[in-house]
């Protein structure tokens, strides 16, 4: 028998059989306890590589790491995004969960540096609170806003989508824009670029393993210190690095987008090939029937 798990309860009332960690982390390293749980197991499972080099510079030893990626459904292959506008609204999506990590401070900052009332643009946000009673994402966003004397638009929508609804979403999209500070793997870089939108993300993280400069817009970044604001909505956060996006680099990929949307044709064809190649159900299937495999007598 083999057991894959999520967390640590009730490892120790386990048999001595196979057990395997499936663990995800979003920074440069892991917290210092981790090495403790991986002595538990024989093998952790991750996502990307990223994760596999932070559990080596947590001490892991890398003969017990594995890479199993993210699958994604058919149906998102099957979903498109529509046709470059010679007129009409360019529209921007952006789809996380509302904390420090995902870099919705930057995104707004370099949208509203970026855009005025006056371009035929629109952000639209669709975001969940991290701990709902203490955010309230219209006022942060106001706020921002706020600072300019001639805002662009934002749209937001906090309402929770079904998958066919969320899937629309993105195909009523132009491209998609997330300045992560630290991704495990990325899922909606994922969606967005199964259903043919131009990405842009920063170029460091989980979501390096599929996005790259042939089928992406990469946001430039530094490494940083991950901050108190970002510990106290993650503790474990705490002595961590992550990537600290460019407001002027995310700025240059906006902008580039807009302009030049119908030249990056090639960029989104590549995005969505490399999904379908590498990321389908079948495909990820395949790799895990093999490492399973590999635990059988």
């Amino acid at each position: 028998m083999l057991h894959v798990l999520w967390h640590d309860h009730g490892w120790a009332d386990l048999p001595k059989s196979p057990r395997i960690w499936r663990a995800v982390f979003e920074t440069a390293s892991v917290p210092p306890d981790w090495l403790n749980r991986a002595g538990k197991v024989d093998e952790i499972w991750v996502p990307s590589h990223f994760n596999a080099a932070a559990l080596a510079a947590g001490g892991v030893p890398a003969a017990k790491v594995r890479v199993l990626p993210e699958a994604i459904e058919d149906r998102w292959l099957e979903t498109r995004s529509p046709p470059y506008p010679r007129t009409g609204t360019f529209r921007f999506l952006s789809v996380f969960k509302w904390q420090y990590r995902k870099g919705w401070d930057v995104l707004l900052e370099a949208y509203c540096q970026e855009f005025t009332a006056d371009d035929d643009v629109e952000l639209l946000i669709r975001a969940d609170p991290l701990v709902p009673e203490d955010c309230n994402i219209p006022t942060t966003v106001a706020a921002i806003q706020s600072k300019f004397r001639n805002p662009p638009r934002v749209r937001l929508l906090e309402e929770a989508l079904q998958p066919p609804a969320l899937r629309r979403l993105y195909a009523e999209a132009h491209a998609f824009v997330l300045p992560t500070r630290g991704e495990a793997w990325g899922r909606p870089f994922m969606e967005a670029m199964a259903c043919g939108l131009l990405a842009i993300g920063t170029g460091w993280g989980g979501q390096l393993d599929f996005m790259d400069s042939s089928n992406s817009l990469l946001i430039d970044f530094d490494l940083a210190d991950v901050p108190e604001t970002a510990v106290r909505e993650w503790p474990e956060f705490r002595g961590q690095q992550w990537a600290e996006p460019s407001v002027e680099s995310l700025r240059h990929c906006l902008r580039r987008a807009v302009n030049n949307g119908a030249d990056l044709a090639t960029l989104r064809h590549n995005a969505r090939e490399v999904i379908r190649q590498r990321y389908r159900q079948e495909v990820v299937g395949k790799l895990l029937a093999n490492e399973l495999r590999r635990h059988l007598p």
